[in-house]
């Protein structure tokens, strides 16, 4: 899946690059439309009682962005077993790479991590394999 948006002013540092935080941010709004086009997004997981927990976080920057240029985020589920979930990610602007990460979630009921319900499983199956 492709998560499309342009970057804003406040997003960028006194060098008007987009700051190194701001990447995060980013896989997370992609990780939340992903969700969203799979037809469980978040408010509706939470609703059900369950959390999406972010583990692990890792981020590679290759190229700076800019303020006003858009990006293009490729998400893909890449790994999923009964009670963890991977994503990848890559950060494109004009057909250029501009930084690359992943990302390891679980799901937490009452504070505590439950395996991921059959219904997201199934769904989330599909899109592993269909490698998106």
């Amino acid at each position: 899946m492709i998560y499309k948006r342009r970057i804003h002013f406040y997003e960028t540092d006194a060098q008007g690059i987009v700051h190194h935080s701001n990447y995060l941010r980013l896989f997370e709004e992609a990780r939340g439309e992903f969700l969203r086009n799979i037809g469980v997004p978040y408010s509706k997981l939470r609703e059900e009682g369950y959390e999406v927990v972010l583990l692990e976080a890792y981020c590679q920057f290759r190229e700076p962005i800019l303020y006003d240029q858009e990006v293009n985020v490729e998400i893909n589920l890449t790994e999923m077993n009964r009670y963890f979930f991977h994503f990848s990610y890559q950060v494109w602007v004009e057909g250029r790479l501009k930084a690359a990460g992943k990302t390891k979630h679980c799901f937490t009921r009452e504070a505590k991590i439950v395996s991921i319900p059959q219904k997201l499983r199934d769904l989330l199956a599909c899109k592993t394999n269909e490698k998106n």
